[in-house]
């Protein structure tokens, strides 16, 4: 299995197959049954760069133009040991902090960016991607626009989706 095709399905883009399943399985030392069913398996917890990952969840959370306390509580509401995963992130001392990753994966569901943008902060064209979409987003929402689905976008480049934000945000052309 090669890092793209796993990451495509531990990123919800597609879904797993049997074969996937028991090969995960085997590689992870565990029965297909508790890859199939992860609530019955044990958390993982990572260590994680603290500052560079809470810059990220900040933009997140700046970009769906809410708070930090919204989102924790948003965590709060499914699951209070994520949501203090969270928070203990958000307001690290220290250069690293350890943390289920779970709480990467809802943050990433909650602000609808691609889960690789938080487990995955190496990776640049996610990266890159990802910040041209919430560049778009807050210039959208600075035009007046409530919504959009960036799966709509398709594969636009990054360079592609600045040029659209910094249009709304010279506004409309003088006539």
């Amino acid at each position: 299995m090669t890092k793209s095709y796993y990451q495509s399905r531990a990123g919800f883009s597609l879904p797993y197959n049997t074969n996937d399943i028991e090969a995960l399985a085997a590689a992870l030392g565990v029965t297909p049954e508790e890859v199939a069913s992860p609530e019955a398996s044990a958390r993982i917890e990572i260590r994680v760069p603290a500052a560079p990952l809470a810059a990220r969840v900040r933009r997140l959370v700046e970009s769906h133009a809410a708070t930090e306390d919204e989102l924790l509580q948003h965590l709060a509401d499914i699951d209070p040991f994520l949501a203090r995963g969270a928070s203990s992130l958000l307001s690290a001392e220290t250069s690293t902090v350890v943390l289920d990753e779970e709480v990467l994966r809802l943050i990433t569901h909650w602000a609808d960016v691609p889960t690789e943008y938080l487990t995955d902060h190496t990776d640049e064209a996610v990266t890159e991607r990802t910040d041209a979409e919430l560049d778009l987003r807050e210039a959208m929402r600075a035009a007046g626009a409530s919504s959009i689905q960036f799966r709509a976008l398709g594969q636009m480049s990054p360079d592609a989706l600045r040029a659209i934000a910094h249009s709304l945000r010279s506004g409309p052309p003088a006539r």
